[in-house]
């Protein structure tokens, strides 16, 4: 009842709820900003409610949610206080029940958990995320029976539940059901690139219904209709002269954010620019003019300005765009008959390379990003028979791109991509090799994550080939009898704005729009055609058509007919200095959600001739004026969301740079705060590619040198914060400290640093009394560095020019001369060196090694007493990561030596570097400290911030609670307690994903003595991987290294610590 402004309710056991229309409009406020993961100002904001309307129970339960997701010390406390208050009033409060249950089994209290989630179960039997926190609370007391009939319930309630699949399928196992457990595994993998798919965790929106925060009720909104109305205007007349032979094709060339209209003959090319009114206008003089044959456009240098290849019967032939007035030719002329082309990232490793295709067979041309190209398709496999069309595209939505070359005599290659130049048949679509086909196209228009095949057989039948994850299904959708056009060419646009692409098909006769979804044309038209393609005049009202015919150029306008589009431009091209996916955005999947709907396109030209086209991509939204939000997948694998985009304006989405791998982060408790250390087990890296087919072995330690002011104890214990701040995972076997005090006048190093050579590392302890800094130190100019190198300032000499095409790469090597005033003591000298580095990826590392490069870790040489240099250390490593100090022994020098030398062509940034000489120190046995506690948990991502010659910092004190990070498929340590997995070195690993820690205790010691000074060594044992798109398994937590290494024994108690712990299932955004 609404009366002054009051509105009344009651809960199930009769008490009122009242509550003003203002707090009603700030609860709907709150529930807003946790869906912006505005946790903090959401719990503000609902506070203000609680305390406006205290009987208010749901929006108590909002505040408890808020509080909970904002992830504060001792929230999860706070949390269920607030819950607890809720259900003393209303004992059956499902919501309080459900959402107390999610805080217990986040705490690792697996005993309270079950008891709150069977009474919401028995409440509200359909609730599939119920049945799946209840089966994997059973599932962690090790309860497996019972745990997989609550599992495969979820499955059966929600058959989008991804989670349900993977968990359930671990719980058979337990129970001996293999068989079943498999059946649900290859379900998993089929749903994996289904944007409706869902997966169930302990972030905001992944907690299921009954933990998210809710609105004041409202009427439900339907789905508006189409507008009533014209799909095109009457057309436009552009330009009357015979285009018959013309390939159309449209890209801004300028620059001017507006689209022109490129048409290209066998004799030249005419260009017809885009002016603001939204039509076009000839211009007269072009440098590319002249050229023949089919355009693909693409920025090929990765400079912000579009080039072109030329694909003509004489040859192919690039012209790369030096200034908005000049375009130059690129030193590659191939006089190959070319019939059809496509500029895509072949490779993933972020630039556009070229593959054409004519009557003597396919050439593949790998950008090696300074102007050069290799051409691999011979040696790759894929030279092939030739063809009249090419169509790169996503097959298995793994994250590549395949291949499909429509042949001309009825004979098709396809080919799937697996990585590394290396491309395999597809069985399965062997009938589609095999059709008398005259054009392909591809999209997914059901939005489930696959594209499907949509083929026009030269019968005039529409055929369309889709995948479900594991089978290629085979149908006809439109057939002879419902058209009599020859059709000959295809392309997807949404038309009509229903967020659904329509199939632009034309042929000698004419023109039509076909609406797949509803199995109905929308429009068609008789007229002479040679092409017709979608151009987007206007960003509101979605693509034109223009056609090219015997009768001249003619536009179809968009009419009235139509929802609202979003417009988006895609590009890898960003203010950083180096990127990871191609400036055009090319290969970019987008995924936009929007009234409660998803649609999926690509940034791959989807249509079928000759040429390829640039240019920004409309998506219809349906009747709504803003999305709710866009996720974009860039070529490199990189997920990004962006939100709160409208259908006022055209949107450049750039990918944003971020470091999305490194290595586990560490935190230390120094007596008031939380502070930021260094990196660690990256050296133990799982998976990381040294060149095709070899990885680089981990090493499944690292030791931390810490000075005594950087750990303090509180309440008697030291904190270390092992965290994930990036998109990887970390595997923690082991962790302990180790206490030195040392005498005054000595000092400690540890034989540490990334071991890319001899000698081996062993993370000994080096004691020393004797140091020395160099007396001049010149870098590869012959600039005097000698101050840059002399203090631990993070101030370092400037390595040199960045090779700007890989990521933590020199274009010449950075050359450090480091003179000292007396020959160097050749006993027990070793060489200190701080400093930090800009790692390179798995997918840099590729793209440096196909374009003849490769990253050199530093090399030392030794002048000896005649001057001459001798080599002393080949490539023996490097600081690992972010800033730290290596050691490294200087065996062998030379007699006489006064002067070594660094070199590497590696992006490192050399803090101080300076000679000791080791001795051995009496009594220096070190206090070994084992944790006493070890938690997991979710605390989010702490701010990263990069300061000058790229030194991170990162500020555990402000943490984003949601970042665009993806986890790898697999099960990670259960929140809470886990301290019986990394107490001692026996493969029982503590896994976790981004946004977690492992919350270590260490019990103190006495105080260091006069006299003394402390050191602390933080000595990990484990590995980290990331999902680069290179990096070896790097989209599961499996296989879990070094099970081959334990005996019989020490497997089987791992894999019954494995069972007991790490039962938590993660995956994907």
């Amino acid at each position: 009842m609404l009366a002054g402004g009051l509105i009344w309710l009651a809960t199930a056991c009769g008490q009122p709820e009242a509550y003003s229309t203002l707090d009603a409009e700030l609860n709907d406020q709150g529930v807003a900003q946790m869906g912006r993961y505005e946790y903090e100002d959401a719990h503000a904001t609902f506070a203000a409610v609680v305390d406006s309307a205290p009987t208010w129970l749901d929006v108590q339960v909002n505040l408890a949610i808020a509080t909970l997701n904002r992830q504060r010390e001792g929230d999860e406390s706070l949390a269920l206080g607030t819950l607890e208050g809720v259900l003393k009033i209303e004992p059956r409060h499902q919501r309080a029940l459900y959402t107390s249950g999610l805080i217990h089994l986040y705490l690792g209290r697996t005993e309270q958990a079950i008891p709150l989630f069977r009474a919401v179960a028995v409440a509200d039997p359909n609730d599939a995320y119920t049945a799946y926190f209840l089966g994997q609370s059973l599932l962690q007391a090790g309860a497996h029976v019972e745990a997989s009939q609550w599992l495969l319930q979820a499955v059966r309630l929600d058959p989008y539940l991804r989670s349900a699949y993977w968990a359930a399928a671990q719980a058979l196992r337990r129970t001996e059901r293999a068989d079943a457990a498999s059946r649900l595994i290859e379900d998993y993998q089929r749903f994996e690139p289904n944007p409706a798919a869902k997966l169930a965790g302990f972030s905001y929106k992944r907690m299921g219904p009954k933990a998210e925060a809710t609105a004041t009720p409202a009427p439900p909104k339907s789905s508006p209709q189409v507008p009533i109305g014209a799909l095109f205007t009457e057309p436009q007349n552009l330009d009357s002269r015979d285009w018959s032979t013309a390939t159309l094709t449209t890209v801004d060339l300028n620059g001017d954010i507006r689209p022109d209209l490129v048409v290209s003959t066998n004799q030249g090319t005419t260009i017809f620019q885009g002016v603001p009114t939204g039509n076009f206008t000839s211009i007269d003089a072009h440098p590319i003019m002249e050229q023949i044959g089919a355009p693909l456009w693409g920025d090929i240098d990765n400079d912000g300005l579009v080039d072109v290849a030329f694909c003509s019967p004489t040859g192919s032939r690039f012209w790369r765009q030096a200034t908005s007035s000049r375009w130059d030719p690129v030193g590659l002329n191939i006089d190959e008959p070319c019939t059809a082309g496509a500029l895509f990232d072949s490779d993933h490793d972020g630039d556009l390379d070229l593959l054409v295709t004519g009557p003597n067979g396919n050439l593949l041309l790998s950008n090696n990003r300074d102007g050069t190209f290799r051409s691999l398709a011979e040696d790759i496999g894929i030279r092939g028979r030739g063809g009249k069309q090419i169509l790169a595209t996503d097959l298995d939505a793994d994250r590549d791109l395949d291949l499909i070359i429509l042949g001309t005599n009825d004979r098709h290659d396809i080919w799937r991509n697996d990585r590394t130049w290396r491309y395999e048949a597809v069985p399965a679509l062997a009938d589609l090799g095999n059709s008398a086909i005259t054009a392909l196209s591809v999209a997914d228009v059901d939005a489930d994550g696959y594209n499907e095949i949509y083929a026009l057989r030269k019968t005039n039948r529409l055929e369309v080939w889709q995948y479900d994850g594991s089978t290629w299904h085979h149908e006809t959708v439109v057939t002879p009898s419902q058209s009599t056009r020859a059709w000959d060419e295809m392309a997807f646009n949404d038309f009509n704005g229903d967020g659904h692409p329509d199939l632009l098909i034309s042929g000698p006769t004419g023109f039509d729009v076909f609406d797949l979804a509803g199995g109905a044309f929308l429009f068609s038209r008789d007229i002479e055609v040679a092409s017709a393609i979608a151009v987007t005049l206007d960003v509101r009202l979605g693509p034109a058509v223009v056609v090219a015919g015997k009768t001249g150029l003619h536009v179809w306008h968009p009419g009235p007919g139509r929802h609202p589009f979003l417009t988006l431009i895609p590009t890898g091209k960003s203010e950083a200095e180096q990127m990871r996916s191609n400036a055009s955005g090319i290969g970019t999947r987008i995924k936009v959600r929007s009234g409660g709907r998803w649609s999926i396109v690509d940034s791959l030209d989807s249509h079928s001739g000759p040429g390829q086209s640039l240019s920004p991509i409309s998506v219809g939204l349906a009747g709504e004026d803003t999305a709710n939000f866009v996720a974009l997948e860039w070529s490199d694998g990189v997920s990004q969301t962006e939100s709160g985009l409208s259908t006022d304006e055209l949107h450049t989405l750039a990918e944003v740079q971020r470091q999305l791998a490194s290595c586990p982060v560490v935190f230390a408790w120094d007596g008031s705060s939380y502070q930021f250390i260094s990196d660690v087990l990256g050296v133990g890296g799982l998976g990381f590619l040294a060149k095709p087919g070899v990885y680089v072995p981990p090493r499944p330690f690292e030791r931390y040198l810490m000075d005594s002011d950087q750990l303090r104890a509180r309440n008697g214990r030291y904190l270390i914060k092992l965290t994930e701040p990036m998109e990887e995972a970390a595997y923690l076997d082991a962790a302990t400290i180790q206490v030195y005090d040392l005498p005054d006048d000595w000092s400690l190093a540890l034989d540490e640093r990334m071991g890319a050579g001899d000698p081996v590392v062993t993370g000994r302890a080096i004691t020393y009394r004797r140091s020395t800094l160099p007396s001049r130190v010149t870098n590869q100019q012959g600039d005097d560095v000698t101050s840059l190198v002399s203090y631990r300032d993070t101030h370092a000499p400037d390595p040199g020019a960045i090779d700007r095409r890989f990521v933590g790469l020199l274009a010449e090597n950075q050359v450090l001369t480091v003179e000292f005033e007396e020959p160097i003591d050749t006993t027990g000298a070793v060489l200190l060196a701080d400093g930090w580095l800009e790692y390179g990826y798995s997918q840099t590392v590729f793209a440096a090694w196909q374009a003849g490069k490769r990253y050199q870790a530093p090399s030392l040489e030794a002048k000896d007493r005649s001057g001459n240099w001798h080599p002393l250390l080949q490539e023996f490593g490097y600081p690992a990561g972010m800033p730290k100090q290596m050691a490294i022994p200087l065996t062998n020098l030379p007699l006489g030596t006064n002067a070594i030398r660094l070199s590497s062509n590696m992006e490192i940034y050399w803090d101080r570097l300076q000679i000791v000489w080791e001795e051995r120190l009496e009594d220096t046995s070190p206090i070994t400290i084992q944790p006493i506690t070890a938690r997991i948990a979710k605390i989010g991502f702490p701010k990263r911030t990069t300061g000058a010659q790229r030194l991170p910092h990162y500020d555990y004190k402000d943490r984003s609670p949601y970042w665009d990070t993806k986890f790898q498929a697999g099960f990670y340590t259960s929140l809470g307690e886990a301290t019986e997995l990394i107490e001692k070195v026996d493969g029982a690993l503590a896994i976790i994903g981004g946004g977690e820690e492992i919350h270590l205790e260490f019990p103190a010691v006495a105080p260091v003595q006069p006299g003394h000074r402390r050191y602390f060594v933080l000595d990990f044992r484990g590995y980290a991987k990331d999902m680069d798109l290179y990096t070896q398994h790097g989209e599961t937590i499996r296989p879990m290294p070094n099970g081959n290494k334990l005996d019989p024994p020490a497997l089987a108690r791992r894999n019954r610590l494995h069972e007991r712990y790490n039962v938590r299932f993660q995956a994907g955004l």
